[in-house]
């Protein structure tokens, strides 16, 4: 599953793992909880099936029943973010959490086909081992039952992680699928975003509703489970429509309608440790220009100067600190305002210098981008009152 930044952005009691191919992979707390729950189920299950297992074998084979779970789904989440990083979408992270697993894509694919590619490789990868865990299912099981009923399960359980991920809503990878086709039909990324997330918060209400029933029929952990599911589909359809609304309202302004044209600009020979520096990266924009020869030569944040050691900081100058003009992150004033939110998201930016044919013209941060749309509902609110 690989849904927007906004829903990977609310798991926030994460430790980091390591990484793996590059990838940081965090596990989030609440996987701890899931994790303790597929070993109790796990164990019962193959309490009922071996029973000449001791306790000690039974809890043994399950907890590395679960563990090979959870390595299945970061399988899963792997191949849709080494495919992302290979067609030149960086990838923030992989998390593992209560639902399985996200990779958190820095933004969305440029057209459908990279969307169906990086979204239909999970699944992909899903049937492939469940294919090797029934085969080896096949090979063990009359010699070694125990093993053969393990493989068993891993191969269950990754049919079901494939066939579920390829439901037709989005955020799940099948909605990413079916997104990527009306994408490809109409050529329009924003209506392909409104079927897929509607098609996702559709499943949702299903899945809330059969859980529902199921309750009532039967009870249960199956039912509360699949009802948690479906609130969960339902909250990241709905966010990931919201996320992807506000970006298609940004197409229509560019980078000039809400950049700041003044700033505080400082000589390059000033003292980092100087209080003239100190008072003006407390200001709203964090950010000095650099003036060298007479013109601005780079640029210098409140994030850079932090990053310089204080023992450093008394025998440097703002030359000697700067990022040079040329170098740092930067937009044009004609930019649309959505292309240049995606430039700070992919570079976990706060704000970009903006330059005209090499001449610093004005400074755009994500707080003026997103106000923007604030200042758009806080309007059609007001309207709709009226």
């Amino acid at each position: 599953m690989i849904p927007g930044r906004s829903a990977s952005e609310q798991m926030s009691a994460s430790f980091r793992l390591g990484r793996i191919l590059g990838i940081p992979v965090e596990v989030n707390i609440t996987w701890i909880l899931i994790f303790l729950l597929i070993t109790y189920l796990v164990g019962e299950m193959f309490g009922q099936s071996q029973p000449i297992w001791t306790p000690v074998q039974l809890w043994s084979i399950s907890l590395l029943t679960a563990l090979l779970f959870f390595m299945s789904v970061l399988v899963h989440e792997l191949t849709h973010s080494v495919v992302a990083v290979r067609i030149g979408i960086p990838v923030h992270k992989i998390t593992l959490f209560i639902f399985g697993g996200v990779s958190q894509l820095a933004h969305e694919s440029r057209n459908p086909r990279s969307e169906f590619t990086v979204a239909v490789v999970g699944p992909l990868s899903s049937l492939a081992l469940s294919g090797i865990f029934a085969g080896l299912w096949l090979l063990l099981d009359a010699a070694y039952p125990g093993a053969g009923s393990v493989c068993l399960f891993l191969a269950w359980v990754n049919l079901s992680l494939a066939v579920f991920n390829m439901l037709p809503g989005f955020p799940l990878d099948g909605g990413r699928v079916l997104r990527s086709a009306v994408w490809g039909i109409t050529g329009s990324y924003w209506r392909a975003t409104q079927v897929a997330a509607r098609g996702g918060q559709l499943l949702g209400c299903v899945m809330v509703a059969g859980g529902i029933l199921m309750a009532v029929r039967f009870g249960g952990f199956q039912s509360a489970w699949v009802t948690l599911v479906g609130l969960f589909l339902f909250s990241a359809a709905t966010s990931g429509y919201r996320h992807e609304r506000i970006r298609e309202s940004l197409r229509s302004y560019s980078v000039s309608d809400v950049m700041s044209r003044s700033w505080a600009a400082l000589l390059g020979d000033t003292p980092l440790d100087s209080p003239v520096l100190a008072r003006d990266l407390l200001g709203r924009e964090q950010f000095v220009a650099v003036v060298v020869n007479g013109r601005i030569a780079g640029t210098l944040s409140r994030r850079l100067v932090d990053g310089i050691p204080q023992a450093q900081r008394p025998h440097m100058t703002l030359t000697g600190a700067m990022l040079p003009l040329a170098y740092a992150p930067q937009v044009s004033p004609g930019d649309s305002l959505t292309d240049a939110l995606e430039m700070m998201e992919d570079r976990g930016l706060g704000g970009m210098v903006v330059t005209d044919n090499g001449e610093l013209v004005g400074l755009v941060t994500r707080r003026d981008i997103l106000g923007i749309t604030a200042s758009n509902r806080t309007r059609r609110a007001f309207w709709r009152r009226r």
